[in-house]
């Protein structure tokens, strides 16, 4: 026998993948539609009056919705796994029929995270409010930003659902649930007990993350190169380390005439930062060693170094453009 023959007869018992039908433009953009009325509903329960905004007219929202909220967010997933591995990924390309999504959210993420980023520092510079060692101050729009804040953090549940739709399983670690989980309850405690004063300033620099990594998930889908792209984990691990720093700070400046619940506030937070700096820094380093033993193995073609494969727990690659992380993670 020929070894054409042993070759086509391999060929022949080799399994056949399917090929997945291109999903049409109408589904497309009734998958980007669909988005766009979440972002309306969201719009509307999160933009309320700023004078009736908890924090700063009311009192925030029972903890029996956040309890429910990231419930429903967990219990979820299983579902929208098993609808995209046995339906959805078997008849169409998903990463094509999400394509617009992502995008939409990305350059959404993008816009309100820049949105709070200019409330605060106006709230800094024109407004009064105090860089600081204050507790009280929640006139100055800072309060509303962190109002807005902390909703958005409903939101990001679609970067999780994102992954799921499109396969990518082992991109919802631990780090990414965790992050996601518990950060929904820091910031509901925040504006239950102290969101006025210095509550601004973790928000501020977690805004600004979110600018830059929403931003390269955007740029990323448009297949445009993303400048900062490495240095995204490291932007993080400083965030974290320099909330923790301005939190201890902050805290020995009104510890004798704050209450007991406010000084709360200040444990509960530093233990969060902290959490995500450890569960960061062992992601980073497991990431890196990874990649530097990857590159020993493989042709040293590839231009991705291993610092740009370790964005978040989120992101494996460039085309995974909304799959954020943690985060992304973020905080």
């Amino acid at each position: 026998m020929s070894a054409n023959t042993i070759s086509s007869m391999r060929e022949d018992k080799a399994p056949v993948e399917k090929l997945l039908d291109p999903p049409s433009i109408t589904a497309r953009y009734t998958c980007a539609s669909i988005l766009l009325a979440i972002f309306a509903v969201w719009g509307k329960l999160a933009f309320v009056p700023e004078s009736e905004a908890p924090g700063v007219g009311s009192s925030v929202h029972s903890i029996k919705w956040t309890v429910f909220f990231t419930s429903f967010y967990i219990l979820s997933l299983p579902i929208l796994r098993v609808f995209s591995t046995k339906i959805l990924s078997k008849n169409v390309d998903v990463k094509l029929l999400l394509r617009e999504s992502m995008i939409l959210y990305n350059v959404f993420q993008v816009l309100i995270n820049g949105w709070m980023v200019y409330r605060f520092i106006h709230a800094l510079l024109f407004k009064g409010h105090p860089f600081i060692g204050d507790y009280q101050n929640a006139t100055s729009g800072a309060t509303y930003a962190v109002w807005i804040h902390y909703c958005d953090k409903y939101l990001e549940f679609l970067d999780t659902y994102f992954m799921v739709l499109r396969g990518k399983m082992e991109q919802v670690s631990f780090l990414h649930l965790y992050h996601h989980i518990s950060i929904a309850f820091a910031w509901w405690y925040a504006l239950s007990f102290s969101h006025g004063g210095d509550s601004y300033f973790g928000a501020l620099l977690n805004s600004w993350i979110h600018v830059m990594m929403y931003s390269y998930y955007a740029l990323s889908l448009l297949k445009i190169r993303c400048p900062w792209k490495k240095y995204l984990t490291l932007a993080q691990l400083a965030q974290f380390f320099t909330v923790v720093l301005y939190t201890g700070t902050s805290y020995l400046i009104i510890r004798k005439n704050a209450s007991r619940e406010i000084l709360s506030c200040y444990f509960f937070q530093a233990f969060e930062m902290i959490s995500l700096f450890f569960l960061f820094a062992n992601f980073y380093s497991r990431t890196y060693k990874k990649g530097a033993s990857s590159k020993k193995e493989i042709e040293p073609k590839s231009s991705e170094s291993p610092d740009a494969r370790s964005l978040s727990s989120s992101d494996s690659a460039s085309d995974s453009a909304s799959d954020s992380a943690s985060d992304s993670v973020e905080s």
